[in-house]
């Protein structure tokens, strides 16, 4: 592509309103926010001009010029293609020539009986370079790599999965799995286990970059060679490799304590929790041995902060054929976020695991089908604005504020008269009638018949409330609550600024307005490290997000 291509961190041909339409521009961006002009490119349309040439009739040998007419190429606006339009991320992309990453993709789409790809935020394909990407870190090959979810909530344990699946795709790793499990506040009991594939789509394309098996699958092929079992303690161990529940193990014969101790005997656990290091991942190091280079060093530093130590991916954490992280003890847990826990010297490498993530690691396409035809049904009563009002466990109470303290604190944001779509767990609805007085409240109960929820697996709810909320004009969330992080991760891909993201608690309200170093774990809230320019080769800019 030529350097003058147009930019798609707008998205934008202004020459014809049209164009502005196929982006699908549905928001409004904070005028911070500064739209680029098109820039004009060459094309067959001529003028004439003047060109002088030398005349040989001057007597004193001197020549004389003369002015003839020449063509020239007249500049004109250049016309994306749809495809270099449907691949915009507003304030979080680049233009098209920055980013080579994008060569060969495509913006994925959402397998539904109504047309919702305007929500799908990932690529599918991915541009043809990253789907030829190899780890530096990949051999040798019989390495596995499995885990415990963690003891938090949805968010949480999402969280920590995504850092297991990069460190998977990092170090080559095969990814065991844990069996179906019932997870906080999705259900208790065996009938309510679930697996990360009833979320997540683990398909042929994801697993073209980790190899993926079941802990059955794997108790039946390494059961013996690595975990030292015999044939009738295998096929013992197939129930509770399927599905295993938190009871005491003299009370179910399913209880994960006939697994989890099992293997974390046999394998390796890095002496490392995410609030307290980070995972630094460099060629010459690994390679070689030794120190990083003194500008390799400082970029480490700053991103580990001054409370967390940085751990060097070395072939010490490499060579074991078992590594079993115990994201369930509170000792190694991986509260944080995948891009604030591992680090890859290479800028290139970095972004690359970024959008491997939006890319692979996104709910699934009947999670999106619900929420989509919720928020186009919204799209057609005009704009719209979105809260997420945390009201259960959460165990922060400072931030558990009335009704009244809402409206107070976020008030200015609203248009007169706007919808506002809140997501919550709050299920008495007159809590919010300080809210309701000044604005029409809408929520997901109100489109329950509409949407079909009803029909759907019960532990989906919460993930539908996190999409709709995220394509509000302006959203307002619940400090310390990684739901509400979550949402801003979502509004981040979409190109929305965070400028328009906001905090009901008083001392946060803009805490995302500001790019900051963080040091420590950030589970509290994104950052736009984990989504600006990351379709790039170099470190983005913090001046526009």
């Amino acid at each position: 592509k030529s350097k003058d291509m147009i930019s798609l961190s707008t998205g934008e041909n202004t020459s014809q309103e049209s164009k502005k339409q196929r982006l699908g521009e549905k928001r409004n961006v904070t005028s911070d926010v500064k739209k680029e002009e098109p820039p004009v490119f060459e094309r067959n349309d001529v003028i004439r001009q003047k060109k002088t040439v030398k005349k040989k009739t001057d007597v004193d040998g001197k020549q004389k010029k003369k002015e003839v007419p020449q063509q020239k190429l007249k500049k004109q606006p250049y016309e994306p293609t749809d495809e270099e339009l449907s691949l915009a991320r507003g304030v979080s992309g680049l233009p098209f020539e920055d980013t080579p990453a994008l060569i060969g993709a495509k913006r994925g789409h959402i397998e539904c009986d109504v047309n919702i790809d305007d929500l799908a935020y990932w690529n599918n394909p991915q541009g043809m370079r990253d789907q030829e990407f190899v780890t530096h870190f990949k051999e040798p090959t019989d390495r596995y790599l499995s885990f415990e979810p963690d003891p938090g909530g949805w968010n949480n344990v999402r969280m920590s999965m995504e850092i297991i699946f990069v460190l998977a795709a990092a170090t080559g790793r095969t990814l065991v799995l844990p069996p179906r499990i019932p997870m906080y506040l999705l259900g208790t009991g065996k009938e309510n286990a679930k697996s990360f594939g009833n979320f997540f789509p683990i398909n042929d394309e994801l697993k073209k970059k980790i190899n993926i098996i079941t802990m059955e699958e794997f108790m039946m092929t390494e059961g013996n060679r690595l975990l030292s079992l015999n044939a009738t303690e295998i096929e013992n161990m197939r129930s509770v490799a399927d599905i295993c529940v938190y009871q005491p193990p003299e009370k179910d014969k399913r209880s994960c304590e006939w697994l989890f101790p099992l293997l974390r005997e046999k394998g390796i656990q890095p002496q490392m929790e995410a609030a307290h290091q980070c995972l630094v991942f460099d060629n010459d190091v690994f390679d070689k041995g030794g120190n990083l280079t003194a500008d390799k060093q400082k970029r480490v530093d700053q991103f580990c902060g001054d409370k967390r130590t940085a751990v060097l991916y070395t072939h010490e954490l490499h060579d074991p054929q078992l590594i079993h992280w115990q994201a369930s003890n509170l000792t190694f847990r991986l509260l944080n976020h995948f891009y604030a826990f591992t680090y890859f010297t290479d800028i290139a490498v970095d972004n690359y695991y970024k959008r491997f993530v939006r890319d692979f690691l996104h709910y699934k396409d009947e999670i999106y089908c619900a929420a989509g035809k919720i928020v186009h049904e919204l799209q057609k009563q005009g704009d719209f604005s979105s809260l997420h009002i945390r009201r259960g466990d959460l165990q922060f109470k400072e931030v558990k504020i009335s009704a009244a303290e809402w409206y107070n604190n976020t008030r200015e944001l609203w248009k007169p008269n706007e919808t506002l779509f809140i997501a919550t767990d709050e299920r008495n609805k007159t809590w919010f009638d300080d809210l309701a007085k000044h604005h029409r409240l809408l929520f997901l109960d109100d489109y329950w018949d509409f949407a079909k929820l009803g029909e759907l697996d019960s532990s989906f709810i919460g993930m539908i409330d996190t999409i709709v909320a995220s394509q509000g004009r302006v959203f307002a969330g619940t400090w310390f609550s990684t739901f509400s992080g979550y949402i801003n991760r979502m509004r981040g891909h979409h190109g929305i600024t965070m400028k328009d993201s906001w905090y009901s608690f008083l001392p946060k309200k803009d805490a995302v307005h500001e790019w900051k170093n963080y040091s420590g774990s950030i589970y509290a809230y994104e950052s736009p490290l984990g989504w600006i320019g990351i379709d790039a080769d170099v470190t983005p800019s913090k001046n526009k997000f």
